[in-house]
């Protein structure tokens, strides 16, 4: 049996501040769907995160379903499961009105087995008639537990041609820049399949994908596949790099013995070219940066480029707030850059004392870090520590999410109200 198809991870629909970057990946998006309907694929898999949020905004929502849309009037059907930014604990995540207008299905269905086993069950592929299922993710890896009582022998079991998706780091396979983030091993996934979509990881698995070699044929090894993030999303993976892609897949599968024989092709998304400056400040004073950086921007063409630049180190006299971010953005855009971003987190001066700061971390690697030490410090009767960091969390996303249109205040402020009570499990007496 002849097979094609997609495998696209971590999209991140409206995952930048900045509206001119969140066109950068509303444009991969298009330019994937539209090759993927070019390749005439049987089907696509999202192992997770086509959004950034879970209730994302209406732009980005119409968005994603006039893509999809394309993807079904050429009836290509899209198969996948919730990321961690996707799932919703409330169920009320975005993804819902995609499931019910028929533009994606969502594989992950579970049922608890009387030994409080979770059972997957399979979806069949109608034209290929492969069997698809998978684990979705949750907030902060709270999935990892879940691999420990997955049945996996009902999964092992199952015969004909089969595909695992997931949204989860895997433990062997975990980049010494990601080594805080939660993990599980590659012993819990269910064995036996023809291919495993990875999602979460936003680089590339196998690395050679990004590099010369774009394609390669599976084995036993390499049937785990992470295709990394469709588009950069934030200041590093723009400046480290560089622009993102997805995974087309092809090849012959014998339903009966199972024995398959398929390629993995990357499939890159340059949108615009991107430029990352590094200026070295150590030993240097104010006025010899100012002057480097100077002389870098006149010599550098910067013309409809996405541009990153990364100032670092110890100034050996002046003050960092005498490097102007808004003038450095200033002069790079006057000659023709299409979205200049500067980076001074790890940049110090001799005239203070440094201070404890997380360098090349995102905002939301910082922020599980605190609420990581912060959970530590708290003690509270009959919750673990692992609880208190859960509930931290919990509580932000509460208090974090706005009123939505149309809502009173006084049934905006009722609902708040009764999720917290929700977290802490309270009852009114």
């Amino acid at each position: 049996m002849k097979v094609k198809f997609a495998h696209i991870s971590d999209v991140h629909l409206g995952a930048w501040r900045n509206e001119r970057l969140n066109e950068l990946g509303y444009k991969a998006f298009k330019i994937a769907v539209n090759t993927i309907v070019n390749e005439e694929v049987d089907f696509v898999i999202i192992s997770g995160d086509l959004y950034d949020v879970s209730n994302p905004k209406v732009e980005v929502i119409d968005l994603a379903t006039r893509e999809l849309k394309k993807l079904k009037d050429h009836e290509i059907p899209v198969y996948g499961i919730m990321g961690s930014h996707d799932f919703s604990p409330s169920e009320k995540s975005m993804i819902r009105p995609l499931i019910s207008a028929g533009l994606f299905k969502d594989v992950w269905n579970a049922e608890l087995t009387e030994e409080n086993k979770i059972k997957l069950n399979f979806y069949i592929d109608p034209k290929t008639k492969i069997k698809l299922t998978g684990l979705r993710a949750r907030k902060r890896g709270l999935e990892i537990e879940e691999y420990h009582i997955l049945d996996r022998k009902s999964l092992e079991d199952e015969k004909g041609p089969k595909i695992f998706i997931f949204h989860t780091m895997l433990y062997e396979l975990k980049p010494k820049e990601f080594k805080d983030m939660e993990s599980t091993p590659k012993s819990l996934l269910p064995q036996g399949f023809e291919y495993y979509a990875g999602g979460h990881l936003h680089k590339t698995v196998p690395e050679k994908l990004r590099k010369d070699e774009r394609s390669f044929k599976i084995d036993d090894k390499t049937k785990i596949v992470y295709p990394g993030s469709l588009a950069p999303v934030n200041f590093r993976e723009l400046e480290q790099y560089k622009f993102g892609g997805f995974c087309i897949i092809s090849g012959d599968i014998d339903k009966e013995s199972q024995i398959s024989n398929l390629n993995v092709r990357y499939i890159p998304i340059k949108v615009k070219e991107v430029i990352s400056l590094l200026i070295d400040c150590n030993n240097k004073s104010i006025t010899q940066v100012q002057d480097l950086l100077k002389e870098k921007i006149n010599e550098t063409n910067f013309d409809d480029k996405t541009v990153t630049i990364r100032i670092y180190g110890t100034l050996s006299s002046g003050r960092t707030y005498e490097l102007k971010t808004n003038e450095i953005i200033q002069k790079i855009q006057e000659k023709g850059a299409y979205e200049v971003l500067v980076n001074k987190s790890s940049l110090t001066s001799k005239e203070y004392t440094p201070i404890s700061v997380v360098v090349g971390k995102t905002n939301e690697e910082i922020e599980n870090t605190l609420i990581y030490e912060h959970a530590q410090k708290i003690k509270i009767n009959n919750i673990d520590k692992k609880n208190v960091e859960n509930k931290i969390h919990d509580l932000l996303s509460v208090i974090g999410k706005e009123r939505e249109e149309g809502t009173k205040v006084k049934e905006y402020d009722k609902e708040l109200v009764n999720n917290f009570k929700k977290i802490f499990q309270l009852e009114e007496e």
